[in-house]
């Protein structure tokens, strides 16, 4: 909660000129500061505050950055008043001299700027922000050797992509003590020995956002990491590194509050989380249900969009909630951003305020420490299993949440090797996991397209990308629609205004183009209930949610359907790598069906290895060759052979348990006999696979929807088994030669179409082409 102000200023108006001064144009600050002292003390701390960026603004050519710079630094600086000079407070150097400075450039003015950071403190005693992304020439190890002639020191420092490896003691100096922003991200050198020896909160005791992108973080490293600060931090990006499933534990024990972030105030409207017994597994943490109540399995309570109301003490000197008190925030105020810029921005508009006497409050970045509330995982080593244990065991708290990719690792057995043969990046059954009943405050949110579309993105070394795509639409994606038949709604979440869907192929059949179009008739939708809403309770009612605001979608580089079929671009024989032999690949027909009433897809031409053999399990029936001759009858084989009932006892060993105990639950097998859902019958079928009685886990609202009965524990392993082809080389042949769409060009003329009308979203949606190359064909995706 912010400050209240105080008496003189609650009481004291601003001056005229403290209301025009933000508005007048950069071009005229220089004459304004002639005009009299009291426009001087409006106008020279703006004109000075941040040089490097007002020069530039004043018209200043980039060839002659460098030639301008020295002459500041060893002419201008050096007769300037030191009152003068205590107005500069940022220093940004990301769009300043990044090329050679022309005609007039010399061997001393290269070298003026990087000279000149030893005594940048003496220079400018009141520097607070010093920004040096992707500068060629800058080396700030020397800023360590300066020594500060104020009691300021920097608060927001961008060291990333520099070239000049940072010696691990640099942090200790003591120009950085009241550092609140860092990013050293794409640096040189060890990020633990930096841990150990000054990144710690031992010298930055202020730190509050830290990004450390694409330093080769492992898990031991990320450990140390997260004891070292643990709930100081309030953002954390930890992209482009080397993180695995391991982490998460550490992550969610030292950098989150153990405070939870769920209530059951909302019920009506989202549904609650429920706990029958203490227990979980440590695959997924504590099996937690959610009851749902007559409109929140549909999204559809007539007060979905209102805000939360507001906080209200009991006692009026009660100004914050406790330490111990927890409330999610309302869902209206703008989320908190912790960008460069944005910090930047809000760390000089409140020296600003103090240099010009203006009582403007501005953001503060330095909350209390609560523990991390912005995470940035995105190109990683985690699977979809693990980032869903994330935000269940995170209990809310998360505001911001990235995660590009997580590899999908479904349950294998020895006859289908052939799905350890291709890599699938997919959410999967993990739209429930963004409702407000878990990720309570969540606000923004950037993931894998699959979330919205359920098409996963599929790698397979010898598979060109037409190819890929195809597959991934093809038998991958009916597959996984009858498995999770559920995807991510505008009206999911509400209080979401912000999504970011990644690695969207620029190409489809069809699927990916459908699903991002009807993700679009429903964001008008939630359009046009929210200004229902507003106008029903405009007169003193409740606020109302804005919804989704900003739709971002980052397509995958383009390609034609003559790309290069292999890692290196050579000529690979596809039907050798689809059909290498019985060790690597089975012969089992394909899992997806045609009759959805039945489950059963009837092909007379599907191929069998294995016509006469049979699994057999403690002497019991033998089981049928393939799930397609299965057209009626109750099955024979365990677990169905040894009992009547619908579930069996299932016990967890010590290792294995969330709580450290060891419990027995009755998971839910069905009845044996085929019904009308076809996921349940397919389900029932894999069960008699012993090695797919495993991974057991609470029936999700996906696993509900498509037929198991809520409240239930279900093996997850049985379960997404069905998910994979049984014959990669019959699905691969089958998704044919369907034409490729453009979906960029799709999106652009269903936009046209839409446009004037009353279904024509208003929210800002960007079309963004990535340039990097394919992840199909780097390096760093195989990992």
């Amino acid at each position: 909660m912010d400050n209240l102000p105080s008496y003189q200023e609650a009481t004291t108006s601003p001056t005229w000129l403290q209301l025009v001064a933000p508005y007048i144009p950069v071009s005229s600050w220089l004459s304004c500061c002639s005009v009299s002292c009291q426009f001087y003390h409006q106008f020279a701390p703006r004109l000075w505050q941040d040089p490097l960026v007002t020069v530039r603004q004043l018209g200043l050519h980039p060839n002659d950055d460098l030639i301008w710079y020295r002459r500041l630094i060893n002419k201008h600086v050096k007769v300037a008043r030191h009152e003068t000079r205590c107005l500069v407070r940022s220093l940004d150097f990301r769009d300043f001299a990044l090329r050679a400075s022309g005609l007039y450039s010399t061997e001393a003015s290269e070298r003026a700027i990087s000279e000149s950071f030893k005594h940048l403190p003496q220079i400018f005693p009141n520097l607070i922000c010093l920004l040096l992304d992707g500068h060629p020439e800058l080396d700030p190890g020397s800023l360590a050797t300066s020594t500060l002639s104020s009691s300021d020191s920097l608060e927001l420092l961008d060291l990333a992509h520099c070239r000049q490896e940072l010696t691990p003691k640099l942090f200790s100096a003591d120009i950085f003590r009241n550092l609140v922003y860092l990013d050293v991200s794409h640096i040189p050198g060890s990020l633990r020995s930096a841990i150990q020896s000054s990144l710690n909160p031992e010298f930055l005791p202020e730190l509050r956002i830290l990004k450390a992108r694409g330093r080769e973080v492992d898990d031991k490293t990320a450990s140390l990491l997260f004891r070292t600060f643990g709930l100081q931090l309030w953002s954390l990006d930890l992209g482009n590194n080397k993180l695995t499933d391991n982490i998460i534990n550490d992550l969610v024990e030292h950098c989150f509050s153990s405070l939870s972030f769920h209530t059951d105030a909302h019920f009506e409207r989202e549904g609650k989380l429920v706990l029958p017994r203490n227990i979980g597994s440590r695959n997924y943490g504590l099996f937690e249900f959610i009851e749902e109540s007559n409109f929140s399995a549909r999204y559809a309570h007539s007060e979905r969009h209102l805000a939360d109301a507001p906080i209200y003490s009991r006692r009026a000197n009660n100004s914050e909630l406790q330490e111990w008190q927890v409330v999610r925030s309302r869902g209206v105020n703008p989320l908190k951003r912790d960008d460069v810029s944005t910090t930047k921005l809000s760390l000089l508009n409140s020296a600003l305020a103090v240099a010009t006497r203006n009582t403007s409050a501005a953001i503060d970045i330095r909350l209390r420490r609560g523990g991390i509330t912005h995470l940035y995982i995105s190109e990683n080593n985690f699977t979809s299993r693990g980032i869903e244990k994330l935000l269940r065991i995170t209990l809310g708290r998360l505001e911001h949440f990235e995660c590009d990719s997580s590899l999908c690792t479904l349950a294998t057995t020895n006859q289908d090797s052939g799905a350890r043969r291709i890599r699938i990046s997919a959410f999967m059954g993990s739209a429930h996991l963004f409702r407000p009943v878990i990720s309570s405050n969540l606000r923004s949110l950037r993931v894998h397209h699959s979330l919205v579309t359920r098409v996963p993105s599929i790698a397979a070394e010898g598979l060109s990308w037409a190819s890929s795509i195809r597959l991934a639409e093809g038998s991958l994606f009916h597959n996984i629609c009858r498995t999770y038949p559920l995807r991510f709604e505008p009206d999911m979440n509400p209080r979401i205004a912000s999504l970011t869907l990644t690695h969207i192929p620029a190409r489809s059949t069809g699927p990916v183009i459908e699903q991002l179009l009807k993700f679009l008739d429903l964001a008008s939708s939630q359009q046009r209930d929210i200004r229902r809403a507003m106008v029903e309770f405009s007169s003193r009612g409740p606020s109302v949610l804005s919804g989704l605001q900003h739709l971002r979608l980052e397509l995958d580089p383009d390609f034609s359907e003559d790309s290069f079929d292999s890692l290196d671009g050579c000529e690979v024989d596809l039907d050798k790598l689809l059909d290498p032999g019985d060790e690597d690949f089975s012969k089992e027909s394909s899992s997806f069906f045609e009759d959805e009433s039945r489950g059963i897809t009837s092909k007379s031409n599907i191929r069998m290895e294995r016509n006469n053999v049979t699994l057999e399990h403690n002497g019991h029936n033998k089981r049928p060759n393939q799930f397609v001759h299965w057209t009626s009858g109750r099955l024979k084989s365990a677990p169905y052979s040894d009992t009547e009932s619908e579930y069996i006892h299932y016990r967890a060993e010590l290792s294995d348990s969330w709580t450290g105990n060891i419990y027995t639950i009755a998971v839910w097998i069905g009845s044996g006999t085929i019904g009308p859902h076809a996921a349940v019958n397919e389900y029932m079928w894999n069960l008699q696979d012993p090695r797919l009685r495993t991974d057991v886990g609470p029936a999700t609202p996906n696993h509900i929807v498509a037929g198991v009965p809520p409240g239930s524990y279900i093996f997850y392993a049985a379960w997404d088994f069905m998910i994979f082809p049984k014959d990669l080389q019959l699905a691969v042949k089958s998704s044919g030669k369907a034409q490729l769409r453009d979906v960029a060009a799709a999106i652009k003329e269903y936009r046209l179409k839409k446009r004037g009308t009353s279904d024509h979203w208003e929210g800002k949606i960007e079309l963004v082409r990535t340039t990097t190359t394919s992840r199909y064909h780097s390096s760093e995706y195989w990992r």
